[in-house]
């Protein structure tokens, strides 16, 4: 009867938590009562609770944990690329006709831009068509420093948001090793604990969407944690990691153990797409614009893309300086840059660059020719071919400005595809896995009411066993009486 009323408080409790996420199947496991092999008596003597068991699976456990891992590294790439296109808002431009397309796209910006050198040729001494010239560099800038104080902004949640999953990782660890104690307490007095290690299970799910790990249980059931080999768990101490730096080159962001300093070896995991992201060190002022190699190498996606734009706007601004500066003005004047800088203790980049105050001040300050004879459109008309010469390149592969951007975007739209589709093959994996282990864990509602049924029978017919032995007695007392 007390086996049948320990099957029945069991399969209650299965019950109980059908739907309850991450709760772990319990059974019964029973063993022979032995009979005293110093009796006579062979006749058995029942069974009794050996313990309560666990349905589940450390395998997979283990296999959904290292493909869920990987899935949410692939979750926060994707999202940050799916953004990036976003920023540029150059694809629903792609797929508009003419008439639809947005006139603040940075593609038809640039074209304006050229449009109006183009136009400058035209007619050098128009006062219209310089002012316009003025306007369409001045919002070339706008849209581009619009673009890069987004790209910064993203790169600077990226930066928060590790800071936030290392918090939640220290978190995950003292709870994991709070639960460690509870565990190896119940269990080292006969005690069940499958609940505390169903807790224990789903901390350590959560901790692989933030970063790769492994783990063993000891046989004192205390499970043990690590990252790259280092301890993050070990029995009741949790270890605690510390983020520092900004992402910069000259302070590059770092993960490091707590208590030694050393570095955290971060090999997956949304912590590990973050700090890639926050990495700066994929973007820098460029020297020599006329032998820049432009590669989309670098591993945060956000600096790549500032970069390009950065190539894209340095090196424009480079060879119309070059050309404008070998004019004259329409006051006789030698040509000024037409692009300067906004602080002058850093270099030209696309964050620290503007139209010269001067000839935005004063449009007879623009040089469209070499002379200051009318109608010598000799400057204007270089600057405006400038849209159609290879000045740039790309993986070695020298390009005109049009094809250098197409192939920006074409990068994003790539790196972006590619991402969202092993995002979609490692959530197959993980789902797949996950479905193996619910197969073997989760509680079936008609399974349990099955036992039910048959641990009550079970009670029943025990108890009518003893109904029937005590009444055989009492007759028997009655007999002797």
């Amino acid at each position: 009867m007390r086996v049948n009323q320990a099957a029945l408080t069991v399969t209650s409790h299965n019950i109980a938590n059908v739907d309850t996420a991450g709760y772990s199947r319990q059974a019964i496991a029973l063993t022979e009562t032995v009979n005293d092999p110093a009796g006579s008596n062979s006749a058995g003597t029942g069974a009794t609770v050996a313990e309560v068991k666990r349905a589940r699976s450390q395998l997979l456990d283990n296999t959904y944990r290292q493909q869920n891992t990987t899935v949410e590294y692939w979750s926060s790439k994707s999202g940050t690329l799916d953004y990036l296109q976003e920023i540029l808002d150059e694809f629903a431009i792609s797929d508009a006709s003419d008439e639809d397309a947005s006139a603040d796209g940075l593609q038809q910006t640039i074209q304006n831009f050229f449009d109006s050198w183009d136009n400058l040729a035209s007619d050098p001494s128009s006062v219209s068509t310089r002012q316009s010239v003025v306007e369409n560099a001045a919002s070339l800038l706008d849209t581009l420093s619009q673009i890069d104080e987004q790209l910064q902004s993203l790169q600077a949640d990226a930066l928060t948001a590790a800071g936030d999953i290392v918090d939640e990782i220290n978190g995950i660890a003292g709870q994991i090793s709070a639960l460690n104690l509870l565990i190896a307490k119940a269990e080292a007095n006969s005690g069940e604990a499958g609940d505390l290690r169903d807790q224990r299970d789903d901390l350590l799910d959560q901790l692989s969407a933030y970063t790769n790990f492994s783990s063993q249980e000891a046989g004192s059931g205390m499970v043990a944690v690590f990252i790259g080999g280092v301890a993050l768990v070990s029995g009741t101490k949790a270890n605690s990691l510390s983020i520092s730096g900004d992402g910069s080159t000259a302070n590059p962001l770092q993960v490091t153990w707590t208590n030694t300093q050393t570095t955290a070896k971060i090999a997956g995991g949304s912590l590990l797409a973050c700090l890639e992201e926050a990495d700066q060190s994929g973007f820098s002022a460029i020297s020599d614009t006329d032998n820049y190699n432009f590669t989309a190498t670098a591993t945060s996606s956000i600096s790549t893309l500032r970069q390009g734009l950065n190539d894209l706007i340095t090196t424009i601004a480079g060879k119309i300086n070059s050309l404008h500066s070998a004019g004259t003005d329409l006051e006789g004047n030698t040509g000024l840059d037409f692009f300067v800088v906004v602080d002058a203790g850093q270099p030209l980049s696309i964050s620290n660059i503007q139209v010269n105050p001067e000839i935005a001040a004063n449009s007879n300050k623009l040089a469209a020719g070499s002379t200051d004879a009318a109608g010598d459109n000799t400057v204007a008309n270089a600057i405006s071919s400038l849209l159609d010469e290879k000045i740039f390149q790309y993986n070695g592969l020298s390009q005109d400005l049009t094809g250098f951007y197409q192939s920006i975007i074409a990068w994003v739209g790539t790196a972006g595809s590619n991402a969202t589709n092993a995002y979609d093959v490692y959530s197959t994996l993980a789902t797949q896995a996950d479905n193996q282990r619910l197969s073997i864990s989760s509680a079936s509602l008609d399974e349990e009411m099955s036992n039910m049924i048959k641990y009550q029978t079970a009670y029943s017919a025990a108890s009518r066993v003893l109904s029937t032995i005590d009444n055989l007695i009492g007759d028997l007392i009655e007999e002797l009486g």
